[in-house]
């Protein structure tokens, strides 16, 4: 080429230049733009963070606060604050400005607070003031995670409270029942030390006085005393079942010749009330499986009930086999219970009104009664109507229903 002439290929070279210096803007651009989503990502990323580690609130919302200079364009000159009500969490070099974003913090659908960030220097005019677009993406963003955890977190410090309450409350409850069983163990020990010198003497003298006159009135103190023993121990294993602590002696059982030996048991107390007891038993009856000595409390429990309110009528005791239990009744023909009556007959404490006045008494028979069926996996309930007398009836289940749960927990085990 000679000195002078102009290269063929200059006009070529000049208009890769500018195309060069497009991309390479383009480029500048572009990871600009990416540095500043992975700012953003990494602010969002922190409260997370901050979330899953710290279970309180203030220390989210300071280190919310600390984490957001870092994800605005001039983090140099970058300061923020979060409000909520009186409370706020700020960055060390916050200063209110002219040059500020905000976003309200909603809770419930409610306005609960505020995330405001500031630019401490004026900057060129860009999206949103001296703010991007993007920047108000972030704080909406970032203003709704906190709506979001400060919601779950009034919810965890409500249930945290409630739980609170509750352990208060069932450790003042612990204290009573024991404070209950410590008094009840202390009663039945003063009841029971005298009363079982009462039983054995006064059994001592009529047998061993020779006038009729004075063993029939010995006889009366050793009647009132047994009663007096009776009561205690109902009133003790009363508060014992209502604590869990009354134990059972589950067994096998020939429920017919358990309810012979009652009738034969209470034949001098249904002579006293000119009552007659009949036994009707549906054969052939299964085995059942419970506690013959409590099977006999209860029963004992429900006849003399019916020797006091149906006396010298006829009580009938029936035992009739269901596919799973046998059910008992105990059925007399006396006055009826009031329907009343009968919501409330198997609470504790509540004595039935005989002849329109309250009975003496502490109210407990029937309710240990409906305890000591229940405890062996049974149930307990009436039937009455006024003036047609009252049939109580209970379930015990039987030997082979027994067995068959047994064995069905074991495989399920």
């Amino acid at each position: 080429m000679d000195v002078g002439e102009e290269p063929k290929d200059l006009h070529l070279t000049a208009g890769i230049r500018p195309s060069f210096n497009s991309n390479e803007s383009s480029l500048r651009r572009l990871a600009h733009a990416l540095t500043e989503r992975v700012k953003e990502l990494n602010c969002l990323y922190g409260i997370s963070k901050l979330v899953e580690t710290t279970d309180y609130l203030e220390h989210i919302l300071q280190g919310s606060v600390e984490l957001l200079p870092a994800s605005w364009q001039y983090p140099e000159v970058t300061c923020a604050r979060i409000k909520l009500g009186k409370q706020q969490f700020q960055t060390a070099n916050f200063r209110e400005t002219e040059w500020k974003q905000l976003e309200n913090i909603i809770v419930n659908g409610k306005l609960f607070g505020q995330v405001e960030v500031y630019y401490l220097e004026e900057k060129p005019q860009l999206d949103e003031g001296p703010f991007l677009k993007e920047e108000r993406h972030l704080i909406h963003a970032v203003a709704e995670r906190l709506g979001t955890v400060i919601a779950r977190k009034g919810v965890e410090d409500k249930l945290r409270s409630l739980y609170q309450r509750e352990k208060r409350l069932r450790e003042r409850l612990q204290a009573e029942m024991q404070n209950k069983v410590d008094f009840t163990r202390k009663l039945v020990h003063e009841l029971k030390t005298p009363l079982t010198s009462l039983l054995a003497t006064s059994q001592l003298l009529r047998d061993e006085i020779s006038s009729k006159r004075l063993a029939k009135l010995a006889g009366y103190v050793w009647d009132s005393a047994s009663s007096l023993d009776e009561r205690v121990n109902e009133l003790h294993d009363l508060v014992k079942g209502e604590l869990g602590t009354l134990k059972l002696k589950l067994e096998p059982l020939n429920l017919e010749s358990l309810l012979l030996s009652i009738r034969e048991e209470t034949k001098a107390l249904a002579d006293e009330a000119s009552a007659t007891v009949n036994l009707e038993v549906q054969c052939p009856l299964p085995q059942v499986y419970g506690d013959a000595s409590r099977i006999r409390q209860v029963l004992l429990n429900l006849l003399n009930n019916a020797f006091k309110y149906a006396g010298g009528s006829t009580i009938t005791i029936r035992a009739i086999p269901n596919k799973s239990d046998v059910v008992v009744e105990v059925q007399d023909q006396g006055p009826g219970i009031n329907p009343s009556e009968r919501k409330r007959l198997f609470q504790p404490y509540h004595s039935l009104a005989f002849k329109g006045k309250e009975t003496i008494g502490l109210g407990i028979g029937l309710a240990l009664c409906k305890m000591l069926i229940e405890l062996q996996g049974g149930k307990i309930w009436v039937k009455s109507r006024p003036s047609k007398g009252a049939s109580f009836f209970f379930t015990l289940p039987t030997l082979e229903t027994r067995e068959r749960e047994l064995f069905q927990g074991d495989s399920g085990s």
